[in-house]
């Protein structure tokens, strides 16, 4: 999918001309902290609350310092949600060819990871740690597998400040306490596990206790 496909045709944007005062009010109407300023269909830039907020409410958003920030038509939604939070910015402007084209906003990321990204899809969630020389995304579909359930999203980051690599996936089912034991077995240190029904506060407690049992 691209960024074409999820873009928000009903985000207003501001002219150079517009007051301090009615981008803000627009800004809190949508709830959003940053709105593209165009003229004549060419994307000028895009500002921020935080800077509008830094000048009087009747100054022009030509006097505000734009960003450049903005991202074109045919970019994979997977580098769209990574673009949106290295920029920290929960509005990026679609342009071509200097045309603005309209825009992606969080809320249109999150439909797409919950629809199309497999985080929307019920079952549990679980959250391994693991040094990366063990990160092998086949060994642990096939343990996934082997209990029945299939693996419907996975995602690995890095873990601050730390060698360890954090690996969170969900499974299509809440009935994970023997997904959990076979994960055991084969050594891996779960870290945490969601939406697990079966698994109550009491044999929560019990796997927190036995996991800090194993640890040298």
């Amino acid at each position: 999918m691209r960024a074409q496909r999820i873009l928000n045709m009903d985000l207003p944007v501001l002219a150079l001309t517009d007051q301090v005062s009615r981008a803000l009010e627009v800004m809190d109407e949508f709830k959003v902290m940053h709105l593209p300023v165009v003229e004549e269909d060419v994307y000028k830039g895009t500002v921020s609350e935080a800077q509008l907020l830094e000048l009087d409410a009747s100054a022009l958003i030509a006097e505000a310092p734009l960003s450049e920030e903005s991202i074109g038509m045919e970019l994979h939604l997977y580098d769209v949600v990574a673009r949106m939070g290295w920029s920290d910015v929960d509005v990026l402007p679609v342009v071509n060819q200097g045309l603005y084209r309209g825009a992606v906003d969080r809320a249109a990321v999150l439909r797409f990871l919950a629809k199309r990204a497999g985080w929307g899809f019920p079952g549990s969630t679980i959250v391994l740690e693991l040094l990366p020389k063990d990160l092998s995304p086949g060994d642990l579909f096939r343990i996934v597998e082997a209990d029945g359930a299939q693996v419907t999203s996975y995602n690995v980051a890095a873990i601050e400040n730390s060698e360890l690599l954090e690996v969170t996936f969900k499974v299509n089912t809440e009935e994970i306490e023997p997904l959990l034991s076979s994960l055991q077995r084969h050594e891996y240190n779960i870290q945490s596990f969601y939406n697990a029904p079966e698994l109550e506060d009491e044999m929560r407690a019990r796997f927190d206790a036995f996991m800090r049992y194993l640890e040298p």
